[in-house]
């Protein structure tokens, strides 16, 4: 083809996508040059032979759920097609990495337990899928998202095996860390900050639900304890013990805390004592200072966010709901607890008695019989299809098969978390113990059912499994075992 003719057509053509995409702009559509933009930029990012371009969405889609949450959730792409972030980063993620694999250029499978029992509970959820939308249409769809978000897994364990990749997906998990505090703190101050300034279509794109935002803090505590432990720059104990202290100022604070501790059990399990020694330091640190403001402005001690903090841990066991709490900021907690086991108890019994096998499927109302007996028929602003619990979100809509499933996943992430304490890996210490605040808290909450926090836990999941993935099986760090606190210069330095 003749070179001017080439060019006249290019410039033709160019002239009217950008005529088209200044009418699409100017009514508030944004689709057309999104789509535009993104094929750009990824044929620039497989020029330039850096970071994969899914790596780039999921490292986009990481730090949008961790620093925006809620408000990042609801940002949709296309006013005519909900193009949520999370199913964005699916609908184009996922048909690159089959391309990829097609060509044998990635590899997103491996031979685990992990990796199969993770397949055999999608393949679960999958099989009654259609049976669940000929009877429930568009809400199975939606609730099938609990199951559908671990194809995050797999295209971060793809991901991870690309270096390049694997730095700016760790990279983006530490800028989201460090920056969560203030982000938090902007919120909890200037409540109106980012309704004012930071908003899309008329949505925040920042707006935190507070029981995760509690468990991205205590996850992020972990994280940057790890960069520490990596490094031994002292500088990264600052924003590690800022993630904890602000855990304390979340008014849902209660699942991340009762988290922070299982997970830090883990490490002493491990005989890995600093981390809990460093908690203990930092936390008595705060309630000493606290302590002493409160006593020198002669503020009732039982109103600060100290006490507040002290109530909602004491909450945890108060199963009844029976307990008194006087600080302002508490709520009422216990009847929160006595909220949660009701429905709870509802759909376990709707569940054994309709179908325990398989469950009661996708789009099944699981709180319908729990607004009869909580007394709640005409609350009309409830909403809320999650049980408060994955566990039991599990169990009722997929039964005892589905269940037994998740169950094997978590043993095969107990197996996964062993392993990275045997052989020493920082970075997959950090990133499972990211992975288990997130499972501990969806326990008693809404965690994995959504994407706000189902694609960080999958991502960090396969993250994990990933960096571990073609280390023997039997090889360990035998230092990091016998001594596994001693500086990384020794233990380099030791034989």
């Amino acid at each position: 083809m003749n070179p001017r003719l080439r060019i006249f057509l290019f410039a033709a053509l160019g002239t009217a996508l950008a005529i088209v995409m200044g009418v699409e702009i100017a009514n508030d559509s944004f689709a057309l040059s999104l789509l535009v933009l993104g094929a750009l930029l990824w044929a620039t990012a497989e020029w330039v032979q850096g970071p994969l371009p899914e790596a780039w969405l999921l490292a986009w889609a990481i730090v949008g759920y961790i620093l925006g949450n809620r408000g990042f959730a609801q940002i949709s792409l296309s006013r005519y097609l909900p193009l949520l972030p999370a199913e964005t980063v699916l609908l184009i993620g996922v048909p690159a990495l089959v391309a990829r694999l097609a060509f044998g250029k990635a590899h997103a499978v491996f031979r685990d337990n992990l990796n199969y029992a993770l397949l055999a509970w999608i393949v679960v959820g999958a099989a009654r899928l259609p049976l669940d939308f000929n009877h429930h249409g568009f809400y199975a769809v939606r609730d099938f998202a609990m199951v559908y978000y671990a194809l995050f897994f797999f295209l971060a364990q793809a991901c991870a095996g690309h270096l390049a990749s694997a730095r700016l997906l760790r990279g983006a998990i530490t800028a989201a860390c460090i920056a969560l505090p203030v982000v938090a703190a902007i919120e909890e101050w200037s409540p109106g900050f980012f309704f004012a300034h930071f908003t899309f279509r008329g949505n925040p794109i920042v707006y935190h639900k507070s029981d995760l935002l509690a468990a991205y803090l205590a996850g992020g505590f972990f994280w940057l304890w790890t960069r520490w432990e990596k490094s031994r720059h002292r500088l990264w104990l600052v924003p590690a013990a800022v993630n904890l202290l602000m855990l304390g100022t979340v008014a849902s604070a209660r699942a991340a805390m009762a988290a922070l501790v299982l997970v830090t059990l883990m490490w002493l399990c491990a005989r890995r004592w600093r981390i809990a020694a460093a908690q203990v330091l930092i936390v008595g640190s705060a309630v000493c200072v606290v302590v002493f403001v409160a006593a020198l402005t002669n503020r009732n001690l039982q109103q600060t966010a100290v006490y507040s903090t002290y109530e909602h841990a004491l909450s945890i066991v108060d199963l009844s709901g029976t307990g008194t709490y006087v600080n302002q900021e508490s709520g009422d907690p216990g009847l929160n607890n006595r909220f949660r086991l009701t429905w709870w108890n509802t759909v376990v019994q709707d569940t054994l008695a309709q179908n325990p096998v398989f469950g009661l499927g996708f789009g099944y109302d699981l709180a319908a019989r729990f607004l009869v007996e909580y007394d709640l028929i005409a609350a009309e602003d409830f909403t809320t299809r999650s049980p408060h619990s994955m566990l039991v979100s599990v169990f009722g809509r997929m039964g005892f098969a589905g269940l037994v499933l998740w169950g094997a996943v978590a043993l095969s992430m107990l197996g996964l978390t062993k392993r990275c304490f045997r052989v020493g890996d920082f970075d997959a210490l950090g990133l499972v113990s990211i992975a288990w605040v997130l499972w501990f808290s969806a326990c008693v909450g809404v965690v994995l059912e959504g994407p706000m926090g189902a694609v960080v836990f999958w991502s960090v999941l396969g993250l994990a499994n990933r960096t571990l993935a073609e280390v023997p099986a039997d090889e360990t760090v035998v230092v990091a075992d016998l001594q596994p606190d001693l500086p990384a210069d020794e233990v380099a330095a030791s034989p």
